[in-house]
């Protein structure tokens, strides 16, 4: 078994985490994206949706605001385009600037981002301010995803096959990326029921 120690509060480790593009619109009309690492779904049917910022970003402000975001799943091959998406440009089309484009949502205002395989339109539920970030949740109210990366449930090693041929991005803690393309099917218990 491997020794354990003890971290300070700014702890260096490995950790895995989903790396999201998320769009708003600003207070002029104009697109914002940011990229987003602190998040999940949330409940048994990820039927909400809920990440971390900062109030100081436009994204936050934004929200705020407007009520709605967009959550865009990026491929590892828009990594860099993910990147420039971290720059704050006040009173321009943020997406345009990382190189991506808009499309129009189905349900809310913040547009999709067409290169990403994954889009969830969320409504604002709450938002829960920290000492200095907040947790900002939103009900998912349309989903919409690339029909190549779409599976059926119940078809476990067809749908891993499809990971090969277009991986996921995760985010590894501390500033670092990885390309998921392969994943196991889970143990559950023998008499587990869902």
């Amino acid at each position: 078994m491997a020794e354990k120690i003890v971290l300070d509060s700014h702890g260096r480790y490995f950790a895995v985490k989903p790396l999201i593009l998320v769009t708003t619109v600003g207070l002029t009309g104009l697109p914002n994206v940011a990229p987003k690492t602190q998040n999940m779904d949330v409940g048994r049917r990820e039927q909400y949706f809920a990440f971390v910022c900062t109030p100081r970003h436009h994204t936050y402000q934004n929200v705020k605001a407007n009520q709605e975001f967009v959550v865009n799943y990026p491929g590892p091959e828009l990594i860099e385009n993910v990147s420039a998406a971290a720059q704050l440009a006040e009173d321009s089309d943020e997406i345009a600037l990382a190189g991506l484009t808009s499309i129009p949502s189905v349900v809310v205002k913040p547009p999709r981002i067409k290169e990403c395989y994954l889009h969830l339109e969320c409504k604002l539920v709450e938002i829960n301010d920290l000492e200095d970030v907040s947790i900002i949740l939103g009900k998912v109210v349309a989903r919409s995803v690339d029909k190549e990366v779409s599976f059926e449930r119940g078809k476990s090693k067809e749908n891993i096959k499809l990971l090969s041929k277009r991986p996921l991005l995760a985010y590894v803690h501390p500033d670092h990326y990885t390309k998921i393309s392969v994943a196991e099917e889970f143990v559950f218990p023998k008499n587990y029921k869902p």
